[in-house]
């Protein structure tokens, strides 16, 4: 990320928190966390079996709890209503460009659901690993590092998809395409996986590519070409979420006109 950047991300980290639902989100992420920990300590306490599961544990809760409600409240209309607030007005009377606009409004949502997700997870890691016993702390600090990869993975991707879809269409209409995006390929993932590839057949959905690279991670794993597809594809859907964020900016800009 160069220097010229760093205002447009900063902005849009700014904008990405307004709004109760938003703040409502955090609150509920840094909940989950504290609850994860407390989780680390309790299992800790048994014997520790279960703290090689408990970063995966703190990923999932994390990303599609936290993670997708602050997703959702930060892109909800979001681009119209920087329109109708002045936003954009602003940021073009200080030099501000489109692409900029773009890149700082995406970055920023992306950075906010990272802190959220993957800070959750990372701490959650953390606390496992400290937690292990000798025999098995290597394998939970690598079960913690795929949760990580998953948490960021998850923030890259859901992210841009959600502004793609709620950004410039109502709220009924984006939550649509978001079932359309997040749900739908998940529900067919049955038939789906039969026309595709072998070796891609797990890849039928954003959750489940995203459930394929964290398990491709995991210490019982390592499934190296496994984890490459999943990133093949993840980064796929996140340029097209950013191709279809640019286009909404366009029609919101010439809606304006």
């Amino acid at each position: 990320m160069s220097a010229r950047s760093l205002p447009a991300v900063s902005l849009g980290v700014a904008l990405a928190r307004r709004g109760p639902l938003a703040i409502a989100a955090i609150a509920i992420g840094a909940v989950t966390t504290f609850a994860m920990i407390v989780a680390a300590f309790v299992v800790a306490s048994r014997g520790g079996r279960s703290l090689l599961h408990l970063p995966s544990v703190a990923s999932s809760a994390l990303a599609w709890g936290a993670g997708v409600l602050l997703a959702f409240a930060a892109s909800a209309r979001a681009l119209r209503r920087d329109r109708d607030d002045g936003v954009r007005a602003l940021w073009r009377a200080r030099g501000g460009t489109a692409p900029s606009y773009l890149v700082g409004r995406v970055a920023g949502l992306v950075v906010v659901v990272a802190v959220v997700v993957a800070g959750g997870t990372l701490l959650a890691g953390v606390a496992s690993t400290a937690l292990a016993g000798r025999a098995s702390v290597a394998r939970v600090a690598a079960s913690s590092a795929a949760a990580l990869v998953y948490a960021v993975a998850f923030s890259a991707t859901v992210a841009p998809v959600a502004l793609a879809a709620l950004g410039a269409r109502s709220r009924i209409g984006g939550y649509f395409a978001l079932l359309f995006v997040l749900v739908l390929p998940e529900m067919f993932a049955r038939w789906t996986a039969h026309v595709l590839p072998y070796g891609w057949q797990e890849l039928t959905s954003i959750p489940a590519a995203l459930g394929a690279l964290r398990s491709s991670l995991s210490p019982d794993s390592h499934d190296v070409p496994t984890a490459l597809r999943a990133i093949v594809v993840l980064a796929a859907v996140s340029a097209i979420a950013l191709a279809v964020v640019r286009t909404q900016i366009a029609r919101v800009d010439s809606e304006a006109r």
